[in-house]
């Protein structure tokens, strides 16, 4: 798979489980007309909010950690110093440096993923690019130099005198990036959106002030104030079946069947969203025999959960199917069934998923398999 080259070139990319960080700078004011060197400015980013949450429940220590100048903001986010690099408000281009590790742990899920060093790339034509240097441990190894983590949605930045801010951009996972979470997620998912600046002096621009509150009208009218309290229920999943029989296949065939439906329903009131993953072990047959978990795989579905009730503040509930995963290199790892982004995850869902265990040529005929396939939900 080949990676887009940025300010440093990309290295082969695995199948793995890995996270880049990074943020996009584009310009369009009439600041300076050379490019201009970056002195200062910082990346806030925090990946994804439902990941963060799924790792910070696990057994790390810590789950999840900052370094070499990078550090974790009260809201989890991730803030990165810019190290280098150069802008042209002009002509609407940049590429930015910025410095620092994150780390997120979960030995008893079998990775440490490193993410370091995250640049902004923004072309002449507008078009936004995150790049990072990530490594994986547990599953897998590899480092990856400066890999092609997501597309962002540019927009124009504030400018003032040499410092240009670009706010909530959205983020897009590419897919390299879906490639190298080993099926965590797939390309196109929503991350959390960032915030990135850059300078050509040390001074951090301020955050914008909040604009003050309208005047209320006049007249005579006459108001009543209605108070209800809402307060936060639970993140929930729920199963219909707890057994699957899949059909009878000979060696060298595939046997076939449908997952139990499952509903996840996110009470929180927070709209953090939320991720759901399975893994299976191996089968297992009273004779011995032993069929590897990588040889079931599945087609997973998603549906939102309709309660007829008006959303509030225009929300609208949304979940994703995760990515197929094909017998010979299937649930063996961690996979992703069905996810939520933030801001879309409130209310219910249901998934499923067709599932194909691939019997292989040398499988003991006469004997039956069975294996546990174990759904988490973050």
């Amino acid at each position: 798979m080949a990676l887009k080259t940025g300010p440093r070139r990309a290295a082969y990319w695995a199948s793995a489980l890995t996270i880049g960080a990074a943020a996009v700078l584009t310009v369009a004011s009439p600041a300076s007309a050379a490019p201009a060197d970056v002195a200062g400015g910082k990346l806030d980013w925090g990946f994804k909010a439902s990941f963060r949450n799924y790792v910070k429940s696990g057994n790390g220590n810590p789950p999840i950690g900052a370094s070499n100048g990078a550090s974790i903001d009260t809201d989890g986010t991730f803030d990165f110093p810019a190290t280098g690099g150069t802008f042209d408000a002009a002509a609407g281009t940049a590429t930015v440096n910025y410095g620092g590790t994150v780390v997120f742990s979960y030995p008893a899920h079998f990775f440490t993923i490193t993410i370091a060093n995250p640049t902004v790339v923004v072309d002449t034509d507008g078009t936004g690019t995150l790049f990072a240097d990530v490594d994986l441990t547990g599953m897998a190894e590899q480092h990856l130099d400066q890999a092609e983590v997501a597309t962002l949605a540019v927009t124009n930045p504030a400018v003032d005198g040499g410092t240009i801010t670009w706010t909530n951009l959205a983020a897009t996972l590419t897919d390299t990036g879906a490639s190298a979470f080993n099926g965590f997620y797939a390309g196109g998912t929503q991350l959390d959106p960032l915030t990135a600046s850059a300078s050509s002096s040390t001074t951090t621009p301020e955050e914008p002030e909040e604009p003050g509150n309208p005047g209320q009208p006049g007249g005579g009218s006459a108001t009543q104030q209605i108070t209800a309290a809402v307060t936060g229920g639970a993140l929930t999943l729920t199963t219909s079946g707890t057994s699957v029989a899949l059909s009878a296949a000979t060696p060298g065939a595939t046997a076939t069947g449908a997952l139990n439906a499952v509903t996840v329903s996110d009470l929180r009131g927070t709209n953090a969203g939320w991720d759901l993953v399975g893994q299976a072990t191996d089968f297992t047959s009273t004779t011995g025999g032993v069929i590897p978990a990588d040889n079931l795989g599945w087609t997973p579905t998603a549906t939102v959960v309709s309660s007829g009730l008006q959303a509030a503040n225009g929300v609208t509930a949304a979940v994703t199917p995760g990515a197929p995963a094909a017998p010979g290199s299937g649930l063996g790892s961690s996979r992703a069934l069905c996810s939520a982004d933030a801001g879309s995850s409130l209310g219910s869902s249901t998934c499923g998923a067709a599932l194909s265990l691939g019997v292989p040529e040398s499988s003991a005929a006469g004997s039956s398999y069975a294996a546990v396939l174990t759904l988490t939900l973050a």
